[in-house]
């Protein structure tokens, strides 16, 4: 602090602020910050200002080393999507021989998954609920994944496989739709049309000549080179007497694309089995392309012990 006198005579007091060393230096250095950095805020927004004041979207550039992809399910077996309790997935170079460029493995189906794989474009796999242990070794090229196949017995009504692919480019994302490669064969409406209150006892159904096995990738084209001579029975929940029912019981199954009986593509059969009068009768519907993730339905009329009619749709 320092004093003076002014002209009347009266002692004046003030104060001298140094700044301390360096300080000087130090507002350079920010001021330099901000000019540097304000012009990458505007250009990291989503727009910008024309010369006519118009807002135009510019393209932010992304990390072109990683890829995102969503998953979601398109399953129509159920009234509601099936839980899936492991997926694998895997991603190959989309050109050339399609290598395996990287793996992942879940215990859940996540919302989305940001993977690390610098390659121009990918082709990406995505198993759900695989009976096997397919993250361990994997097919190390894109024409292994489509040979992989699964048994009809190993697979699960309650937990079904699912698959399904996508083309990526690097730096992109996008969705690869999960598919129960299962079939789906419900029973519609059941009617007895026979006289004298003769019941149809014990009903149950089930399908002949099933496809054994599929490719799990496949999506079209299924010509079962094994058959199953018979699925499970589902019974039924009641007798039938006079009066319709529509116990909605339901079968499954790999897909079929033969549409009729034929040596060496046999097409699946739908067979109502029950009692009548204490004999076992049966009543065979031949059933038209079952496909992929789909659900046919069999209403079917008994007018006598050998006498029938079905409609599938």
């Amino acid at each position: 602090m320092k004093a003076k006198w002014n002209q009347t005579g009266r002692r004046t007091s003030f104060f001298i602020f140094r700044q301390p060393p360096g300080s000087a230096l130090l507002q350079l250095i920010l001021l330099f910050s901000l000019l540097t950095l304000w012009p990458a805020c505007l250009l990291s927004s989503c727009g910008r200002l024309s010369a006519d004041g118009d807002v135009q979207l510019i393209e932010v550039p992304v990390d072109i080393c990683h890829i995102c992809l969503r998953f979601k399910i398109d399953d129509f077996l159920a009234d509601s999507v099936h839980a899936v309790k492991r997926l694998d997935v895997l991603l190959y170079g989309a050109d050339g021989i399609k290598e395996l460029k990287a793996k992942r493995v879940y215990s859940f189906l996540p919302d989305s998954a940001v993977i690390y794989c610098p390659h121009e474009e990918l082709l990406a796999v995505a198993v759900a609920n695989f009976p096997e242990q397919l993250f361990q070794s994997p097919p190390s090229r894109y024409d292994g994944a489509e040979q992989l196949s699964c048994r009809f017995e190993a697979d699960s009504p309650r937990l079904p496989l699912m698959s399904g692919t996508a083309v990526i480019e690097a730096g992109a994302s996008g969705t690869v739709t999960l598919t129960p490669l299962m079939a789906r064969v419900k029973l519609g409406v059941i009617s007895n049309n026979m006289k004298k209150y003769v019941r149809l006892e014990d009903p149950r159904i089930f399908l002949e000549n099933a496809n054994a096995g599929a490719e799990i990738l496949r999506e079209g084209g299924f010509r079962p080179s094994e058959v199953l001579q018979e699925t499970p029975k589902a019974a039924l929940p009641y007798d039938i007497g006079v009066f319709a029912q529509s116990p909605g019981t339901e079968l499954y199954c790999y897909p079929n694309d033969s549409p009729e009986a034929t040596i060496g593509t046999p097409a699946t059969v739908f067979v109502l089995e029950c009692e009548i009068s204490g004999v076992t009768r049966q009543f065979k519907t031949s059933l038209p392309a079952i496909c992929r993730n789909t659900t046919t339905l069999v209403d079917i009329s008994v007018d006598g012990p050998e006498q029938f009619e079905s409609k599938v749709y």
